[in-house]
């Protein structure tokens, strides 16, 4: 839509922002875990966990000689997701469980229920063992790391996605996070901008699943109170900035990035109050799938003249209140 119409709409719209009016207060516990799931009786507090997207049943991974061999690991395969879980087989069959009803919505929210390579989940039970394996997989060491989510080459030349983290309180929002990015590999390929991908894993992190409704985007308290604070001290980035930062750009400022990225789509997503597959966002993200100018196809949807709804957009975010920690 044009920069006039996008903020006439926002003008009219309530400035005070809670999703628990429409779907109700949930209980942590409910969001933490969904379904009921429960770590088994044999699962130790910490435990690490990877996801694999695959092409073949069985993959190779190498890995450091100071890690455990995953192929030692307890192996539960259901659906389309391969799950080895260092720390037993209940949370592997907790884990399946979860991502295949989680991809499953992820298909349903984005009409694409094409078929996609199975998927394979790594489970450790302690974190120094996950640092290892993501320090020698992918480089990554640094001690805030808490999952990821890349493209991975068998010995026989076959592509997967791989998923890595580690049982935590957060364990089931850092697999729907990093679940999702995998999801939107399929889905968009691998030309994302930055900011759409992490924002939107990070808007997708806190769904969860009552019944057969899928309900997400509930806001987190501490993204929300980072976001707020960059606003408030004039240090969150111009969007018409952050929309444009590539990879190496956007992890050098990602305490900056992050929840950026999570406020904007948020306020892309809700703020006109419109129906997902019908809003501009989807529009938007449609445009890309096909190929065409992400700057440009922003522009066309949300307004030519990004700098002059930055204010809007702030201000929504300053009013929205925290449903979830």
């Amino acid at each position: 839509m044009g920069n006039g119409k996008r903020h006439s709409i926002l003008r009219r719209r309530r400035l005070c922002h809670s999703a628990t009016g429409r779907i109700g207060i949930i209980p942590l516990r409910t969001l933490e875990i969904p379904f009921g799931l429960r770590y088994g009786a044999g699962v130790k507090v910490r435990t690490l966990l990877a996801i694999v997207a695959v092409t073949t049943a069985t993959v190779l991974l190498a890995q450091d000689s100071g890690t455990p061999s995953v192929a030692d690991f307890p192996n539960v395969t259901q659906g389309r997701y391969q799950v080895f879980s260092q720390g037993g087989r209940q949370l592997g069959v907790e884990v399946s469980r979860f991502m295949n009803a989680i991809l499953g919505q992820y298909e349903k929210l984005f009409n694409n229920l094409s078929i996609k390579d199975g998927a394979r989940v790594i489970v450790f039970d302690n974190v120094d063992d996950f640092r290892k394996y993501a320090g020698g997989t992918v480089s990554l060491t640094h001690a805030g790391l808490a999952g990821y989510c890349h493209l991975k080459t068998d010995e026989a030349g076959n592509q997967f996605y791989e998923l890595v983290t580690y049982e935590s309180q957060n364990l089931w929002r850092v697999l729907a996070h990093e679940g999702f990015h995998q999801f939107i590999g399929y889905e968009q390929g691998q030309q994302i901008p930055m900011w759409l991908n992490e924002g939107m894993a990070q808007y997708f992190e806190t769904g969860f699943i009552i019944g057969t409704e899928f309900h997400v985007g509930q806001v987190s308290r501490s993204k929300l109170l980072y976001a707020q604070a960059l606003i408030l001290s004039k240090q969150a980035p111009p969007l018409s900035q952050l929309i444009q930062w590539d990879r190496t750009t956007f992890y050098a400022n990602a305490n900056v990035a992050y929840p950026m990225s999570w406020a904007l789509v948020y306020y892309l997503v809700n703020s006109n109050h419109e129906r997902f597959d019908q809003s501009d966002f989807r529009r938007y993200m449609q445009d890309l799938k096909y190929g065409q100018d992400d700057y440009r196809s922003f522009q066309r949807r949300f307004g030519a003249n990004i700098d002059g709804w930055q204010a809007d957009f702030e201000n929504y975010i300053l009013h929205l209140q925290p449903q979830t920690n």
